[in-house]
């Protein structure tokens, strides 16, 4: 996001420096060509340059520094989740390796240590559970949003950039950082949801490869509770309708593209 703001900021400084034009004053167009992006101001627009180009750079860096605070916080969460399902497939795998062939089934449950780990794993992997729903529930919204969006933007910006491939470069170079920028922006959404679907089934693996036949039955059954919960992974969908994953990235893609095809025959 940085890079892609900093290519939309410099961009109209280096044209800018590149031209040949040897009427450069200081009139209103020179310093248009300057802002990043189009402003109409009409007369005052020579009065208030310098705070007009202020406010022009001011609002790119605090759109990417808002989208970058809530990708951000979005990682985080994600991660964090992650990190607990790998702590507690990582518990969960140690079950059982401690005892040997001759181990007490009967054993008190003071006593019974594998039961004491287990029974922790399973309320760790209740509040685990209940913390990614709760993520799911506060950027579903968003996420449907800004995946309509992204598929619309996306396919407009490649049409931007086939009407624009027969001109200058520097008027393909500004559309296509845009065009890029918005699927890797879009591609980090999907790619964090896919590291929630992979972990939230590590406990189930992790309890296949413990030793659970050296446990105790009651160190089985919740076991048993635990993989059972397991078979269904925590996910992130977008309007609890699209499940974000890697596949279902490729899908967005393929129906941008087809946007993108049909804006063009209607040209």
């Amino acid at each position: 996001m940085h890079v892609t703001s900093g290519l939309f900021i410099f961009k109209p400084i280096m044209l800018t420096l590149m031209t040949n034009d040897i009427n450069v004053t200081k009139s209103s167009v020179s310093f248009i060509s300057k802002l990043p992006f189009r402003v109409d101001y009409g007369e005052k627009f020579n009065q208030y340059i310098y705070p007009i180009t202020v406010h022009s750079y001011t609002a790119v860096f605090a759109h990417v520094f808002a989208t970058i605070a809530v990708d951000g916080l979005y990682y985080c969460l994600i991660q964090h989740a992650c990190g607990m399902f790998s702590i507690i497939g990582y518990t969960l795998e140690n079950i059982g390796k401690n005892n040997d062939d001759i181990f007490d089934t009967k054993q008190a449950k003071i006593q019974d240590s594998n039961y004491s780990k287990t029974l922790s794993c399973l309320r760790k992997h209740l509040l685990v559970i209940e913390f990614t729903e709760r993520i799911e529930s506060l950027f579903t919204k968003i996420f449907l949003i800004n995946l309509n969006l992204n598929m619309i933007a996306g396919s407009l910006t490649g049409i931007q950039v086939l009407m624009n491939l027969e001109k200058s470069a520097h008027d393909v170079a500004g559309p296509i950082t845009i065009y890029v920028a918005q699927f890797l922006h879009l591609f980090l959404h999907f790619w964090q949801a896919q590291f929630l679907l992979d972990y939230s089934v590590l406990p189930y693996e992790s309890i296949c490869r413990a030793n659970w036949y050296y446990a105790s039955r009651r160190c089985q059954k919740l076991l048993l509770l635990i993989m059972n919960r397991t078979t269904t992974p925590c996910k992130i969908t977008a309007g609890k309708i699209v499940v974000l994953s890697i596949e279902s990235f490729a899908t967005v893609v393929k129906t941008s593209l087809s946007y993108l095809t049909m804006f063009r025959s209607l040209q």
